[in-house]
């Protein structure tokens, strides 16, 4: 098979500014490569990486990940970095949800406190070990008590709101009615709140729950 040929289309189809991860890119080549071609394919990718890249055809603005350039009146556009976070560590392209978005961010997001960081906290599937920085997303990855799907990621980070163990302060009077609005916009079920705090084993997110049910 023509290696080139299948890396290129595969980097076609993808607008400027998108996010490309070179194991997608593996992925899709080795699929159509027999056994005993696989290992002499996955170098030559490497070397066709390189060369699109020294062509200015994709820039390589993080490790594993290409991009097509977006040049402007100002200039060369570098990554989108929020779409990369997106792809990287929340949801992937077929809609999957792997991670959600806790710490002083979401509070500052949600009305709860004034303080703005400059760093993300998200709690995420990808992280094997229990919290590592990825310095180049200024982005803390917090490995999850169990496997965040589309079905629970809700709860978890209603959970973990409830909880708060960086101790964020909460500056909001009205951050009841917050977390009530919370529950009502993302439609979330008390039986099934309390069922993941159990297997969270979230002790005092049940308290504050229980404070704020009465």
């Amino acid at each position: 098979m023509n290696i080139c040929k299948s890396v290129i289309e595969y980097i076609e189809q993808y607008p400027e500014d998108e996010p490309i991860f070179i194991e997608d890119i593996k992925k899709h080549v080795i699929k159509n490569c027999k056994k005993e071609e696989i290992e002499k394919a996955l170098k030559n990718i490497n070397v066709i990486l390189n060369r699109l890249k020294n062509e200015g055809i994709i820039r390589a603005e993080y490790r594993g990940v290409y991009y097509k350039p977006v040049y402007t009146i100002f200039g060369e556009m570098s990554l989108d970095i929020n779409k990369l976070k997106k792809l990287k560590y929340l949801e992937d392209r077929e809609g999957n949800i792997k991670g959600y978005m806790v710490g002083a961010k979401l509070f500052n997001m949600l009305g709860l406190t004034t303080l703005v960081p400059n760093v993300t906290d998200i709690v995420t599937n990808e992280c094997k070990y229990h919290k590592q920085y990825d310095e180049k997303l200024r982005t803390y990855i917090i490995k999850p008590k169990i496997k965040i799907t589309n079905e629970n990621y809700r709860y978890l980070q209603f959970i973990d709101i409830l909880e708060n163990k960086d101790h964020i302060s909460i500056e909001a009077e009205n951050a009841n009615e917050i977390l009530y609005h919370l529950i009502e916009e993302y439609k979330l079920d008390f039986e099934k709140i309390l069922k993941y705090i159990r297997e969270t084993n979230s002790k005092n997110a049940l308290e504050k729950l229980l404070i704020l049910a009465r």
